[in-house]
């Protein structure tokens, strides 16, 4: 028992001062677009980095998504769903290929065995090891655009999700909705549909708008990460190349 206790206290010693606070974050997962050759590999509860870094390279390179939006008649949303595909013989080709960067392993969460790693195509990468402490890093512009803006060349997408509990969890999926609402907001197709609402009571009849998306994206890129730790919300910028969003709805 002693020991154990010593090995959890040893542990923690190894992150640097604010991490078990999980606001503290290498430099290169807060700012990835300065690290284009990078790609951020999650493990939650002892999964792979390595896997879920080079599920994430090939669907970023290119995928198909395609998801749908419901909406209550005042508009608010109500529930979506959206999923990503892209080919497994392109998965084939990542295997073996990536590279983890040196010193770049990060504990979110030791109890939980949550972390997150940067690979690389590349050998021998090197990146900043600076922490960066969100609870002294100012709100970034880019948060109040949400859910989307666009210059000449890309569409940007804003993602936000609640960082209460897991962290890796909320990274995710907000980096996820980043991409879905650069689809959502680019369509205009609604379509009305009726759907049933159950309670233990009765059951009724409900009118919701509904937005079925479907698109080919390529060369997708995370560009900043920011947490508001007041709010204990996260915000994921993602950027993709105007050419490479690909849909019926855009006439391209």
């Amino acid at each position: 028992m002693k020991n154990s206790i010593f090995i959890i206290i040893f542990s923690l010693f190894l992150i640097p001062a604010g991490m078990q606070g999980q606001v503290m974050y290498p430099e290169w997962f807060v700012y990835p677009g300065k690290y284009p050759e990078v790609i951020t590999g999650f493990a939650r509860q002892g999964s792979s980095t390595l896997a879920d870094a080079e599920t994430t390279l090939c669907a970023y390179q290119t995928c198909i998504a395609f998801g749908t939006l419901y909406r209550y008649q005042d508009l608010d949303q109500v529930d979506s769903d959206y999923y990503y595909n892209f080919s497994p013989d392109a998965l084939k080709k990542i295997k073996g290929r990536l590279n983890p960067v040196k010193g770049t392993l990060t504990a979110i969460n030791l109890i939980t065995k949550d972390y997150i790693e940067a690979f690389s195509l590349k050998e021998n990468v090197k990146i900043s090891s600076e922490y960066i402490d969100y609870k002294r890093l100012p709100r970034p512009s880019w948060v109040d655009k949400y859910p989307m803006y666009s210059d000449s060349r890309h569409y940007y997408g804003i993602g936000e999700y609640t960082c209460r509990y897991n962290k890796i969890d909320a990274w995710k999926k907000s980096e996820e909705n980043a991409i879905f609402n650069i689809m959502t907001t680019l369509a205009v197709d609604f379509h009305t549909v009726m759907i049933e609402a159950k309670s233990e009571s009765y059951d009724t009849m409900e009118k919701v708008q509904a937005m079925k998306v479907k698109y080919l994206l390529r060369n997708i890129q995370v560009m900043e990460r920011w947490m508001d730790t007041e709010k204990n919300l996260v915000y994921v910028l993602v950027r993709i190349p105007r050419q490479d969003v690909i849909s019926p709805m855009l006439n391209k």
